[in-house]
């Protein structure tokens, strides 16, 4: 989670932080120098999110995922889906749980199913104006890579586990 600048507001307590651009470089240095491992990443600020996408096609050892904190606006969670989908296809993680309490990671995901739904709707629609048909199979692949495959492969985690 780069980007964070703790205790922005100390008087907020762990409510406090605030975000800020951060500097993908030293991302792209620490994947460069170790291609055996794998990184999770996410920014905070919608403008290092092309970089990220574009680091992510670089290194293979390299996943974006989720939209945190003060990303998490549903117009900002489609324009980021909608990002990613171009430069990557279905090879990243949209969304994950990060929320502290039960009624965080409610509202979390009930909107961001619905934004994603219409983010990849929108791609598959592009395709169908290009002239490539897309199969039913190929949207639950893409769904499920998105919503759980991407993340289990990632890790390692089978089927058989």
């Amino acid at each position: 989670m780069m980007g964070v600048r703790r205790a922005v507001n100390p008087a907020l307590k762990a409510a406090g932080d605030g975000m800020g651009r951060a500097d993908i470089r030293a991302l792209e240095q620490i994947c460069a120098e170790n291609p055996d491992v794998r990184f999770l990443a996410t920014f905070l600020s919608r403008e290092n999110q092309h970089e990220l996408c574009v680091s992510a096609r670089k290194f293979n050892n390299l996943m974006p995922f989720g939209c945190w904190w003060f990303l998490n606006n549903p117009s900002i969670v489609s324009e980021i889906t909608r990002e990613r989908l171009e430069l990557l296809g279905p090879s990243f993680i949209p969304q994950h749980s990060d929320a502290r309490v039960l009624e965080q990671l409610i509202y979390k995901w009930s909107h961001a199913r619905v934004v994603i739904a219409a983010s990849l709707s929108e791609a598959y629609v592009q395709l169908l104006h290009s002239g490539r048909a897309v199969t039913r199979d190929e949207i639950v692949r893409d769904v499920t890579r998105m919503f759980s495959g991407n993340f289990r492969s990632w890790v390692g985690f089978s089927h058989a586990s």
